[in-house]
C-alpha cells in the first residue's frame, strides 16, 4: 500500500509540475504579444508625431494630428510596456505569481485614478485563475 502511494503522489506532482510549467509559458506567450502591440503602437506614434513636426517645420499644412493625444498615446503605451516586461522577467526568474502579489517595477510615478486602476489589474488579455472550481459535471 506504501508503495502505491509514493507512485500516486510522484504522479501527482508531476502533473502539477507540468500544469505550472503550462500556465507559465502561456502566460509568457501573452505578456510577449502584449510587449509586441504596445512597441509597434508607440512606433506608430513617434513616426506620427514626426510627421507632424516636419510638416510644420516645412510649413505645409498638416493633417489633422492631435498631438496631446499622440503624447497620451505615448505616455501610456511606455506604461504599459515597462508593467509587461517587469512582469515577463519576473516570471522568468520566479514563475506565475500568486495572486494579489506585486511585481516592483509596475508601478506607476502618476496620480491618476485611471492608471491607478490600470495598475491594480493583471497587464495579461487572458488568466485563468488556479483557485477556481474547474469541475465541469453535467
Amino acid at each position: 500500500m506504501k508503495m502505491m502511494d509514493k507512485f500516486t503522489d510522484s504522479l501527482t506532482q508531476s502533473v502539477e509540475y507540468i500544469v505550472d510549467k503550462n500556465r507559465q509559458i502561456a502566460q509568457m506567450n501573452r505578456l510577449k504579444a502584449i510587449i509586441h502591440k504596445e512597441t509597434e503602437t508607440l512606433d506608430n506614434a513617434f513616426i506620427a508625431l514626426g510627421q507632424k513636426y516636419l510638416s510644420e517645420l516645412e510649413g505645409t499644412p498638416s493633417k489633422d494630428i492631435d498631438v496631446a493625444q499622440l503624447c497620451e498615446t505615448i505616455k501610456t503605451s511606455k506604461l504599459r510596456l515597462r508593467k509587461a516586461r517587469a512582469r515577463y522577467e519576473y516570471i522568468a526568474r520566479y514563475g506565475v505569481p500568486r495572486a494579489g502579489v506585486k511585481i516592483d517595477g509596475c508601478s506607476s510615478k502618476s496620480g491618476s485614478s485611471k492608471v491607478d486602476n490600470e495598475e491594480d489589474q493583471d497587464i495579461t488579455i487572458a488568466y485563468a485563475d488556479p483557485t477556481a472550481d474547474s469541475s465541469t459535471d453535467k
